[in-house]
């Protein structure tokens, strides 16, 4: 896959740091189905990033100048990943909404003040999981890995994504229990 990407970057102005960007980030809550199984593909940040460096986290990042929402989604999530949404969207059963975020959270936090999260769930019946390989550097990526979701929910996430990962279970996929 190839996308454009238009970096974000930050400067310093009067000890102050200011990130040029949209403020837009999006966030895939990504689950798949095996063998009556949930799973959760997460990444270990690598020491690139600015924050949360060694943490386990969802796939998400900062929407370019130059795509829609839903293009952001298929780049952070190959990118970060390498699963192609759009190729899995046709092989699986699945359920969610590429189109429109289940949620839209503001609030004037780090580098964003505006995160889309997206609800994607793939029912893959009896078939393997795929293989993760993560598209960019090990400085921002060292490795990708399945979890289960019940681990990933007693998992200290980066920035709260267990809490991420149990809100959209319980208010977008009506499960609870996990």
């Amino acid at each position: 896959m190839k996308f454009k990407s238009t970096p974000n970057r930050c400067i310093q102005h009067d000890g102050k740091e200011i990130w040029i960007s949209r403020s837009v980030t999006v966030l895939p809550v990504l689950f798949f189905v095996s063998r009556g199984t949930q799973y959760v593909p997460l990444g270990q940040r690598g020491e690139d990033l600015p924050d949360g460096v060694g943490q386990w986290g969802l796939p998400g990042g900062y929407l370019d100048y130059d795509e829609t929402a839903t293009e952001a989604v298929y780049r952070e999530v190959w990118e970060e990943l390498g699963l192609d949404i759009p190729q899995l969207t046709q092989d699986f059963r699945f359920e969610g909404n590429l189109d429109h975020p289940y949620e839209v959270y503001s609030q004037p936090l780090r580098r964003q003040n505006v995160t889309l999260k997206y609800a994607l769930m793939f029912h893959l019946e009896q078939a393997e999981l795929p293989k993760l390989n993560p598209q960019v550097s090990r400085g921002e990526v060292v490795e990708a890995r399945w979890f289960p979701v019940a681990k990933a929910l007693k998992m200290p996430l980066a920035f709260n994504h267990h809490e991420v990962i149990q809100a959209c279970l319980s208010s977008y996929y009506r499960i609870d229990g996990l």
